[in-house]
C-alpha cells in the first residue's frame, strides 16, 4: 500500500516516505513511525470539533498500521500554559476553569482529562501509547528554554517573560506557505498580538513570568521570579521527549497553522539544528455547525452530553466523522447526525442479514496484518477487487467518503456477483471493522457465528505470566503483561487462570 498524504509543510500530496527510508535521515536507526499529535487543552467539557481532531489523529495512526508500519504514538495533555488566545494574550485556560467551578486549577485539570478520555472510550478512540501531561514535563521546559537562552535565540521582558526572537529563525513561519515570506512583511506590529514591548509581532513567550503581587494556581520558583508553563515549550519539549528530535509526523487542527505549529518548529529547529524538525504536518479542518463557526456564545458548541441527550451515541458521530475527509470542512447538523446514525444502522443491517445466512465462519488472523500483506490470503476475486477499492481510498489521503461509498456499493452489488467467498468476505470487512472503522458493524451478530482463535504465543506467554506469579516474580509478571499488551491482546486474571481479548 502505497499512502499518500497531504502535507502542509509542502502544500502538496505526496508519498508517503518514513524517516527510517529517507536517504536525508541522520538520527538513530528505529523500525517504527514516530506521530505526535496536539491534544485539547483539558478546561471545559471537549466538543464534538475536538473530537473530531482527536478522531483523526487515531485515523492516521490505524492506517499507518494497515499500511504495514509500526506506529509510535504520542498525544499530549495541555493542563497549564495555554492562554484564551493562542498567541501571548489573556489568562491561562486552568486558571479560568478553576474561578468558573470553584475548584482548583489542578482539580479542572483532572477532571476534565477525565471527561475526554471517557469520549474517547465513547467513540472507541484506543488510547495512545503515551500520554504526558505538560506539568509532569517541567524540567524538559526548562532545560529547552536555557539552551535557546544560551544560543542567544532569545530577550527577556521584565515582569512579563522570555521571548523568542523570531528575527533570528531562518525558516520561521514556512508552515503558512503560500507566500509566508510575504504574509510576515505585511503583519504590522500589534496586528496580530499586542506588541507590549516586544521587538517583532511574530515573537512569543517560551517562559511567562506571574504578574506582581498576584499568585498563580501552577507558578513555580526560578532564579528569576516567578513563572508558569507555557503553551507552545511544551509541545517542543514533550514531543521531543518521547519521540526524537526530529521524527515522521506531526498532527493538529487547521487554527494551529498560524501560531502554534510554527512556534514550534522555530524555538525545536534552532534548539536542535535540524531542518525540517518534522517530515511531514497533517492538520484536520474545523467542524462547523449550521454552515457558520462553532462557538460558546452562539450556544453551538455541542458536546457528548449534548449529543446523547438527542438520543444519538458516540458510534454514531464517529460515523459521521468518516462522512468528511479529515483536511476539509465538515458542517454539523443535527439532520446530518441523523442521516448518519441511520446510515450505520442501516449498513450494521446489511452485515446482519448477510452473515444470517452463513454462520460458523470461524476467524483465525492476525487483527494487525497489513493489508499488502492480507490480500495475498484472498482466494475470491470479487472480495480481492473490493479490497483494492478500499486500499486505494485510505491511500489517497486517507479519503473516508470514498471507503464508505464501496463499502456500500459492494455489499448492494453481492446479488450480481456469480462466486464470492463469503469468509473471504466476512474476514476482509471484520478487520477493517476492527481495525479501522470500529462503528459496532457487527456488534448484532450473535457472537456464536465468530470465533477469535488467540495465537499459541500469546497463550505461551500467558502461561508464563501464571508461573511467574506463582513464583512471586512480580516484574517478570508485568514484563509478560506488556509483552501480551504489545501484541494487540489484554490479558485479564478470574477464578479459572485467566482471559485473554483484543485491546
Amino acid at each position: 500500500m502505497q499512502l499518500h498524504i497531504y502535507n502542509t509543510l509542502t502544500r502538496a500530496k505526496e508519498l508517503f516516505v518514513p524517516l527510517m527510508e529517507d536517504p536525508n535521515y541522520k538520527g538513530p536507526k528505529k523500525d517504527f513511525i514516530w506521530f505526535y499529535s496536539c491534544w485539547p487543552t483539558v478546561y471545559r467539557d471537549p466538543t464534538i470539533g475536538n473530537y473530531r481532531a482527536t478522531f483523526t489523529a487515531d485515523l492516521i495512526r490505524n492506517v499507518l498500521k494497515i499500511s504495514g508500519y509500526k506506529v509510535k504514538a504520542v498525544m499530549n495533555i495541555t493542563d497549564v500554559g495555554h492562554l484564551v488566545s493562542d498567541a501571548d494574550e489573556g489568562e491561562d485556560k486552568l486558571e479560568k476553569g478553576s474561578r468558573r467551578e470553584g475548584i482548583s486549577a489542578w482539580d479542572v485539570a483532572k477532571k476534565y482529562e477525565k471527561t475526554f478520555k471517557d469520549g474517547m472510550s465513547s467513540l472507541h478512540i484506543d488510547q495512545f501509547d503515551v500520554m504526558p501531561r505538560a506539568t509532569d514535563n517541567i524540567p524538559e521546559q526548562i532545560e529547552l528554554i536555557k539552551n535557546l537562552e544560551e544560543k542567544w535565540y532569545t530577550y527577556s521582558l521584565a515582569w512579563d517573560g522570555i521571548y523568542m526572537d523570531t528575527s533570528k529563525v531562518e525558516h520561521y513561519g514556512e508552515l503558512m506557505w503560500p507566500n509566508y515570506k510575504k504574509r510576515l512583511a505585511d503583519l504590522n506590529a500589534g496586528e496580530r498580538v499586542e506588541m507590549w514591548s516586544k521587538k517583532n509581532p511574530t515573537d512569543f513567550a517560551l517562559r511567562k513570568f506571574s504578574p506582581e503581587n498576584e499568585q498563580r494556581q501552577m507558578e513555580r520558583e526560578s532564579p528569576r521570579w516567578k513563572w508558569f508553563p507555557w503553551w507552545h515549550i511544551e509541545c517542543s519539549a514533550m514531543s521531543t521527549k518521547y519521540l526524537w528530535t526530529q521524527f515522521d509526523i506531526h498532527h493538529g487542527g487547521a487554527d494551529h497553522i498560524t501560531i502554534h505549529h510554527p512556534n514550534e518548529i522555530a524555538q525545536s529547529e534552532c534548539w536542535f539544528h535540524v531542518h525540517p524538525w518534522v517530515k511531514y504536518w497533517m492538520h484536520n479542518e474545523f467542524l462547523q455547525v449550521d454552515g457558520g463557526k462553532m462557538s460558546k456564545s452562539l450556544g453551538n458548541a455541542y458536546n457528548l452530553k449534548d449529543i446523547e441527550a438527542k438520543g444519538f451515541s458516540g458510534l454514531d458521530l464517529r460515523y459521521f466523522y468518516f462522512t468528511a475527509q479529515y483536511s476539509s470542512f465538515q458542517n454539523f447538523t443535527w439532520e446530518q447526525l441523523e442521516a448518519a446514525k441511520n446510515a450505520r444502522n442501516n449498513l450494521i443491517k446489511k452485515m446482519q442479514k448477510l452473515f444470517d445466512a452463513h454462520t460458523k465462519i470461524i476467524l483465525d488472523f492476525d487483527f494487525w496484518m497489513s493489508y499488502d500483506v492480507f490480500k495475498d490470503e484472498i482466494e475470491s476475486k470479487y472480495v480481492w477487487d473490493v479490497l483494492e477499492d478500499m486500499i486505494a481510498a485510505l491511500a489517497d489521503d486517507i479519503n473516508t467518503p470514498q471507503l464508505l461509498a464501496i463499502i456500500n456499493q459492494s455489499l448492494n452489488s453481492l446479488d450480481k456477483v456469480e462466486e464470492v467467498d463469503m469468509k473471504d468476505l466476512f474476514v476482509a470487512f471484520h478487520r477493517l471493522e476492527k481495525n479501522l472503522l470500529k462503528v459496532g458493524l457487527f456488534d448484532r451478530i450473535g457472537q456464536e457465528t465468530v470465533t477469535i482463535k488467540v495465537p499459541s504465543e500469546i497463550t505461551n506467554l500467558a502461561d508464563q505470566r501464571v508461573q511467574a506469579k506463582k513464583n512471586k516474580n512480580y516484574g517478570l509478571a508485568d514484563d509478560l503483561r506488556k509483552q501480551i499488551n504489545d501484541a494487540w491482546r489484554e490479558v485479564k486474571d478470574n477464578k479459572d487462570g485467566y482471559e485473554i481479548t483484543k485491546s
